[in-house]
């Protein structure tokens, strides 16, 4: 693959600005789904939801140059993971250490977001 080709370099660029644009979108989702678990008035895939949108961060965080936002969420996903199916994720302990989670997220955006 050609990575200095003038297309695939103005094809990248656009899928960073179109990735940045996201982000606030991206952690809003995460923590209206932490809101929902927080309240308990979360429906059942809640959790899966939550470990979903924070893997999908961790993954594309450092492609897009967000390295920190990247790491924050791969926390959030290892926090969230061992709480599916189990009665943990209902415990105070759970909910703060997720809680501290998105909340490390947050403030890996960059100051522009907020």
């Amino acid at each position: 693959m050609i990575t200095n080709h003038p297309a695939f370099i103005a094809f990248f660029e656009a899928q960073c600005v179109d990735y940045r644009c996201a982000l606030p979108q991206r952690v809003a989702e995460i923590e209206s789904l932490l809101g929902q678990m927080l309240s308990g008035e979360a429906p059942a895939d809640t959790l899966a939801s939550l470990e979903r949108c924070a893997h999908s961060l961790a993954g594309s965080g450092a492609t897009f140059g967000f390295a920190a936002l990247g790491d924050a969420a791969k926390a959030l996903e290892l926090a969230v993971k061992p709480l599916h199916g189990s009665a943990q994720a209902w415990l105070p302990t759970a909910q703060t250490e997720v809680s501290r989670a998105v909340e490390l997220l947050r403030r890996s955006l960059p100051g522009e977001f907020f």
